[in-house]
């Protein structure tokens, strides 16, 4: 499956930004401090990464997967994606993480629904649980609110807050 063989390119842009865009606005849920949020966007890649082999049958999936083999258009592909959501959040005028969190939360919503659109349900139910376990990962990573390692929690008040969220909007 090409990458928009069946998505025109704004709907690819929403199916294939989403996994990225869930992992880094639960690692922005909380602050880990600096090393802290390097694990948890490292553990968006890991888990990006970790589905080729986890759902290797999965045609949507492996799309969305950068190919390591060709890392000049992996490259190019996230600096499109960014460019673009870095767009709408100036056009929306988000400045707070609580408007972060709801653009996302719309495209969750916005991606889910094109999937289900043009994908078998075991496809949508293989990118639900994919979007909810990168999610996961990162929730649990890193510990928010210690000082230097020590204290803090886990999976903190925000994170659960954002995964709840997430669980609802992916039912």
């Amino acid at each position: 499956m090409g990458k928009l063989d069946n998505y025109s390119e704004e709907e690819w842009h929403v199916v294939a930004s989403v996994p990225q865009l869930v992992g880094a606005t639960m690692a922005s849920a909380g602050f880990s401090g600096i090393v802290g949020s390097g694990k948890e966007l490292f553990a968006t890649v890991r888990s990006m990464m970790g589905a080729k082999e986890t759902y290797a049958n999965n045609p949507l999936i492996t799309a969305i997967i950068p190919d390591p083999e060709a890392a000049k258009e992996a490259m190019s592909d996230a600096s499109v994606q960014r460019k673009q959501f870095v767009n709408r959040v100036k056009e929306a005028q988000i400045n707070s993480k609580e408007g972060l969190t709801k653009l996302v939360l719309e495209d969750c919503r916005k991606a889910l629904s094109i999937v289900k659109e043009k994908e078998p349900e075991t496809v949508v139910e293989d990118y639900k649980a994919w979007v909810l376990n990168i999610a996961e990962t990162v929730a649990n990573t890193a510990k928010e609110g210690g000082f230097l390692g020590f204290g803090g929690e886990q999976f903190s008040e925000n994170e659960q807050k954002l995964f709840a969220e997430l669980k609802q909007v992916f039912q």
